[in-house]
C-alpha cells in the first residue's frame, strides 16, 4: 500500500505566494514549495468558509472558499469527495485537508478532509504553523548559509549532515531559486517585449529602501513587525516605495517571515 504524504500547517498565504511544482512522472505527486523554502505534498489549513458551497448538477464537482485572515482559496472535490462539500456551509470555522493544485496561475485545495472546529481550534492551530515555520526557519537559515557558499555540492551534503540539515532542504532550496530566477528572467522578456528597444531601468530609490530594510533588520537582530518598519522609515521613503522594497527582499530570499506580518533577514 502507498504510504501517504504528511499533511503540512500552513497559512493561506504561503500557499498562494508559493510556487507549484508538477512532477514529470506518472506516478510521483505534485507539490508546493513556499518562499521560506518548505515542500508542502498536501495542506492543512484552518479557516472560515466564505462562500455558500456549489455543487454541479451532476454531482461530480463541487467548490467553496475560505479566509484564514491571510488570504482567501477555492476549495474543491470532485466526484466521491463532493461529499465534503456538503459537510459544510458559509460562516463555518473549518480545518481542511488536501492537495495543491494549481488551475490557470490560480492555487486552489483539492480536498481530502473537512471538520468543524471551534475558536480553540483555531488558536491551536495558528500556534502550531509558526512554531512549525520558525523551528524551519533556523535551519533555513543555516541551510541558506551552506547553498550559497558551497551549492549543491558533495561538500555541501556532508557538511548540511554534520550540522543536522537534511539534504533534502539543500535540494528544495536549489529549485526555490532556480524558479525564483526563472519567473524574473520571464517577467523581464515579458516587459521587453511590451516596450521593444527600452531596457528596464532600476530604481534607485527602491534598491536604497531594501537596503534600508536588511540594515534595520540587521541592527534590531530580531523579528521587526510591517508596522514599526514602516514607521521607522517612512521619513527617508514613501510608504510604496517601503512596501515594494519587502516585497522584493521576500521574493529574493533576503528576508523571511517567521510570523505574519513580522520579517526577520536570512
Amino acid at each position: 500500500m502507498k504510504k501517504r504524504l504528511p499533511a503540512s500547517r500552513v497559512y493561506i498565504r504561503d500557499i498562494l505566494n508559493g510556487y507549484y511544482v508538477k512532477s514529470e512522472g506518472d506516478f510521483e505527486p505534485n507539490y508546493l514549495i513556499t518562499r521560506d523554502a518548505r515542500k508542502v505534498y498536501r495542506a492543512k489549513v484552518v479557516a472560515t468558509v466564505v462562500r455558500e458551497p456549489v455543487i454541479s448538477e451532476d454531482e461530480t464537482y463541487g467548490k467553496f472558499q475560505i479566509d484564514d485572515g491571510t488570504g482567501t482559496i477555492w476549495v474543491l472535490g470532485f466526484r466521491d469527495d463532493t461529499r465534503f462539500i456538503r459537510l459544510v456551509k458559509k460562516g463555518d470555522l473549518v480545518q481542511i485537508i488536501g492537495k495543491v493544485a494549481e488551475w490557470r496561475d490560480d492555487k486552489q485545495i483539492l480536498v481530502e478532509g473537512v471538520s468543524k472546529v471551534s475558536p480553540n481550534f483555531w488558536i491551536l492551530h495558528r500556534f502550531e504553523t509558526l512554531k512549525e515555520k520558525v523551528e524551519h526557519a533556523k535551519k533555513a537559515k543555516v541551510a541558506f548559509d551552506i547553498y550559497n557558499r558551497y551549492g549543491i555540492t558533495a561538500k555541501a551534503k556532508v557538511i548540511a549532515k554534520n550540522r543536522g540539515i537534511d539534504e533534502e532542504l539543500l535540494l528544495t532550496m536549489d529549485e526555490l531559486y532556480t524558479m525564483i530566477l526563472e519567473q524574473r528572467n520571464l517577467e523581464e522578456e515579458l516587459f521587453e517585449e511590451e516596450i521593444p528597444g527600452e531596457e528596464p531601468k532600476e530604481n534607485p530609490e527602491l534598491e536604497k529602501a531594501k537596503k534600508a530594510v536588511i540594515e534595520l533588520l540587521k541592527e534590531k537582530g530580531k523579528a521587526l513587525s510591517h508596522k514599526f518598519i514602516i514607521k521607522k522609515l517612512s521619513s527617508e521613503f514613501d510608504e510604496d516605495v517601503l512596501e515594494e522594497a519587502i516585497t522584493q527582499l521576500l521574493a529574493e530570499g533576503e528576508i523571511y517571515e517567521p510570523e505574519i506580518g513580522y520579517y526577520e533577514p536570512l
